[in-house]
């Protein structure tokens, strides 16, 4: 075990390195360099400078009378209202509608039975987290047995297949 603690640490001693010996420097005598004989002749041109104009050149500008128009009036002001609340809501209106269509009142009265049994039997958290939606489930399955019980057999079907669409994409 001693050994792995100290193959671990490593030793503290250690030898100091030997100086590799330097040779001493080395002079050279330099010859001189010996001047041109013909040295290059450079020849420079006169400058004239550029005369300046007499008055600075400013560009001409022409100036175009703009024919002044009144704006027109502004747009008319469109309020927004907020939503109605989901009990208030009617997505499907009611139609006139008689006691000549008794299958109609039947399939109408079957979507509502199935879309309430479906109602019932939720279990409480989808209860909890699909209030909003299942509130506008009721909502239509209220508007539907209204317009049952008023006689209009193809608005109550319209309103319990609404209700039954609702139901299915809330429960997806």
């Amino acid at each position: 075990m001693t050994a792995a603690v100290l193959g671990a640490v490593g030793c503290h001693h250690r030898t100091k390195p030997t100086p590799i010996p330097v040779p001493p420097p080395v002079t050279v005598a330099l010859a001189p360099t010996p001047e041109p004989t013909n040295p290059p002749q450079v020849q420079s041109e006169p400058v004239t400078p550029t005369p300046l104009p007499s008055k600075p050149v400013q560009p001409k500008v022409k100036k175009v009378k703009k024919k002044i128009e009144a704006p027109p009036p502004p747009p008319p002001v469109l309020v927004a209202s907020a939503p109605p609340p989901p009990e208030a809501t009617v997505i499907g209106a009611l139609t006139v509608g008689g006691e000549d269509a008794p299958a109609e009142k039947q399939r109408a009265s079957e979507t509502i039975v199935a879309v309430e049994k479906r109602l019932s039997g939720l279990p409480a958290a989808t209860l909890d987290s699909q209030k909003e939606g299942l509130a506008r489930v009721h909502n239509f399955l209220r508007q539907a047995h209204e317009a049952l019980s008023s006689g209009d057999a193809l608005g109550a079907s319209t309103l319990a297949t609404k209700a039954k669409v609702l139901l299915d994409d809330l429960l997806k």
